[in-house]
């Protein structure tokens, strides 16, 4: 066997790699002893056929898949080492005719680590957008709490209003004939809270206990179910519960019952205390994220298609994590969104590429810069990995076992990070509330 580099080429090596006639030639033996307890020749017992009989009745080609299997893997591996090529993505192998008795060759692309030139990463401006705590915010958390404790309180003579919660039973026609999943007997809703289908709730107000009515609506052209998307329905609905939010007033009594302090100005105190700890660490993650981006522009860095592709499948599998946990399948949200998975690649492709940048560049700053840690530091990070995971140390120390070296990188990429941050000039942005979203990004 023997390999060659026939070049190094944005971020790919391109390889020729030879495997002689003999260990072709091991690995048609051991495929046909693969491949002969699976098939069957009339005069033969299975299993017993001559490897002859086998490539004459099927053809030599019936061996050559797993021969492949067998011989590939090892003479790339093999390459590799003699090569001294580190490879970052799966290879793309390109494999030449195979004859029984000769040499085979054939040709591997694949992604290496990029040559890196790291830009001038001092001084970067960074423009971040500042939301300022204000009283209004301290009043509508508030006003959430009072909501969140009120008690409710059944009508029985009075109409329903917007915010109450209703019981209702109903069942849904389409055409007149009633549609499967459109029935339901003392279900809860909260009018106004927008969970039923759009137009729904809104007739539902002003009706009293005991009242029935024919609510009309359309299903929307996005619908998850198809066989309804966008038809017309009538829900024949009953309100057998009223009841109403009676919020309690914000005094002490107030304070003493949901909270641990005495008093209401504690709470609010409080309240404010922990919006401030929230605005900063939001403030926190999106001005490391505008500094990120800034040093990355300031780089030159080559990526292959296949770490970028790499990259990609790292995203939707978070983001199918995601809508996971809020019950959507992947498929429901492609349905949703009138979309497809490559679209979806179109759109995420370019934040692929620009991630996989962003880690060559960190790596890059490490190795620099000499970022080291202190046991003092790693001690404090497994304690609060600890605390995290809800254990005491020692079983924390065991739980990372194994991951350590991973642990320990992370906390360097941190390093980098904040070297960053620390010598960036950041000017921040007053912005009203609604003009962030919850990325920290400047809407509109």
């Amino acid at each position: 066997m023997g390999a060659k580099l026939e070049k190094i080429e944005n971020s790919e090596a391109y390889l020729e790699i030879e495997i002689d006639a003999e260990t072709l030639e091991e690995g048609l033996e051991k495929a046909f002893r693969k491949v002969v307890k699976q098939v069957s020749i009339p005069g033969f017992r299975k299993g017993k056929i001559p490897r002859e009989f086998l490539e004459a009745h099927f053809g030599k080609e019936i061996l050559y898949e797993d021969a492949l299997e067998f011989v590939i893997p090892d003479a790339y591996e093999q390459a590799l080492d003699d090569l001294h090529i580190d490879p970052i993505a799966q290879p793309e192998f390109d494999i030449g005719e195979i004859k029984s008795g000769e040499v085979l060759k054939f040709k591997v692309k694949v992604a290496v680590k990029p040559e890196i030139v790291l830009g001038e990463l001092e001084g970067l401006e960074v423009s971040v957008p500042f939301q300022k705590v204000t009283e209004a915010d301290v009043d509508r958390r508030m006003e959430e709490m009072r909501s969140r404790y009120a008690q409710l309180v059944d009508k029985t003579e009075t109409p329903s209003e917007l915010g109450d919660t209703l019981t209702i039973d109903f069942v849904g026609c389409i055409d007149g004939v009633p549609f499967e999943g459109g029935t339901g007997e003392d279900y809860q809703l909260e009018l106004g809270s927008n969970t039923f289908i759009p137009g729904f709730e809104e007739q539902l107000i002003g009706l009293k206990v005991g009242e029935s009515k024919d609510v009309k609506v359309v299903f929307p052209e996005a619908y998850h179910a198809e066989d309804l998307a966008g038809k017309d329905a009538v829900f024949q609905t009953t309100v057998s519960k009223i009841e109403h939010k009676e919020l309690r007033p914000l005094n002490d009594e107030f304070a003493q019952e949901v909270s641990d302090f005495d008093t209401i100005e504690e709470l609010k105190n409080d309240v404010k205390e922990n919006l401030v700890k929230a605005n900063e660490y939001r403030q926190n993650g999106v001005t490391k994220k505008e500094v990120l981006a800034r040093a990355t522009e300031q780089c030159s860095i080559d990526i292959a298609p296949a770490v970028i592709e790499m990259q990609f499948q790292t995203i939707l599998s978070q983001f199918e994590q995601r809508i996971g946990s809020q019950g959507i399948s992947m498929d429901q949200y492609f349905q949703l969104t009138n979309s497809n998975l490559h679209e979806f690649r179109q759109d995420m492709l370019p934040e692929a590429e620009r991630n996989a940048k962003t880690n060559f560049m960190l790596e890059k700053i490490i190795e620099e810069k000499g970022f080291e840690l202190t046991d003092e530091e790693v001690d404090k990070q497994i304690e609060e990995i600890a605390v995290q995971m809800g254990v005491d140390l020692d079983q924390a120390r065991q739980n990372l076992e194994g991951v350590m070296d991973k642990v320990r990188f992370n906390m360097k990429v941190d390093k980098a990070i904040q070297y960053l941050v620390d010598n960036a000039v950041i000017t921040e942005k007053e912005v009203p509330p609604q003009d962030i979203d919850q990325n920290g990004d400047i809407e509109g």
